[in-house]
């Protein structure tokens, strides 16, 4: 399980992290805690056994520093991922020289989507926790690890949907659009019947139709409809 601490003074700044977090780690076991200050609510989940917390915290509130809360934090606890988020370069600086093991410093004014994404996934990393997605079929549950999927692609002969990863292709009784909804933005449609894993991309090339896996492995599902805009490697 994930914890995901997320303290910020802005009720509406708490809100647009929390959906960032909620869209992204879909596939993953996960909960939220919220706050609007660091208040004692916020300590006791600093002070808890909870496994695997992530901390995505304001760098300054009216009532406490987030410095100061960081150095509270490592007192007991070198493990758990800390990330500021803050509007002020400056604090974020101050915070650099406090050898605080702070994993990042997130401008809320300068693409938060991406940069909050690309520190979760550090983040999860660092936790040791792999995203997966989990399905059922003929009485079998699956339980995939969602970096090993290369694609996902419907069968019209079988008239059902296959899992393609690295080394198995998994077949299931489910549509492209319901298992799209349970997958995170690491996925793009390129196809009308299929859906691909972006991480796994090497090459698309247009020209011919053709996408390459970091694999080796390539399939022709590509449609200038869905891949259009899409900022990969381009061939």
């Amino acid at each position: 399980m994930i914890n995901i601490i997320i303290c910020d003074d802005d009720v509406s700044d708490v809100n647009k992290i929390e959906r960032i977090v909620n869209k992204h780690l879909k596939g993953i076991e996960y909960k939220n805690y919220l706050f609007n200050d660091f208040d004692k609510r916020f300590f006791k989940i600093v002070d808890s056994n909870l496994e695997n917390k992530i901390y995505l915290l304001d760098i300054e509130t009216p009532s406490m520093s987030g410095i100061d809360v960081a150095r509270i934090i490592r007192k007991n606890d070198y493990s758990s991922v800390i990330i500021f988020l803050s509007g002020h370069d400056d604090l974020s600086r101050i915070a650099a020289k406090k050898n605080l093991m702070i994993l990042n410093f997130i401008n809320k004014f300068d693409s938060l989507d991406n940069n909050l994404i690309n520190s979760l996934d550090t983040a999860l990393s660092i936790v040791g926790n792999k995203r997966r997605i989990r399905f059922e079929n003929k009485k079998i549950t699956y339980n995939l690890e969602i970096d090993k999927i290369l694609y996902i692609t419907r069968d019209t002969i079988s008239r059902t949907t296959l899992v393609v990863c690295d080394n198995d292709t998994y077949k299931i009784n489910t549509n492209l659009k319901n298992i799209k909804e349970e997958l995170s933005d690491d996925f793009i449609q390129t196809h009308r019947a299929c859906i691909v894993n972006k991480k796994r991309i090497k090459i698309i090339n247009y020209k011919n139709k053709l996408i390459m896996f970091d694999n080796n492995s390539s399939i022709d599902l590509l449609s200038k409809k869905y891949i259009e805009g899409v900022n990969i490697k381009w061939l």
